[in-house]
């Protein structure tokens, strides 16, 4: 098995493994890439008020941060309803009632 495992595979091959890497390969276009008016969460440093030196470098060590919250446009924000799994594959039209069979009956063979 393993050498089969080992084999290498012919340029057109449409196996299972080749199917695979050739897919990953592909960029994907993710449905929920930002786009220009999203905007995620940032904070930046605008002030420091404590430093300290710490290894031979003065570092901060206590800073007034601007924080700017994040952002989803109407198109990306997904909606508050859950996504429907359930539809109808078929209407065969209207439903049979269960009638149990009262009478007795023996099993053949």
């Amino acid at each position: 098995m393993k050498d089969y495992s080992q084999l290498p595979h012919a340029e057109n091959c449409d196996c299972s493994v080749c199917w695979s890497q050739t897919e990953m390969a592909k960029p994907d276009p993710c449905p929920s890439t930002p786009c220009d008016q999203c905007r995620p969460a940032s904070a930046l440093p605008v002030r420091t008020l404590k430093m300290h030196l710490v290894a031979g470098a003065w570092t901060p060590l206590l800073s007034q941060w601007q924080i700017t919250p994040a952002f989803t446009c109407a198109k990306h924000t997904p909606s508050d309803r859950p996504p429907k799994y359930w539809s109808v594959v078929e209407n065969i039209g209207k439903p049979v009632p269960f009638v149990p069979l009262h009478e007795p009956f023996q099993l053949v063979g």
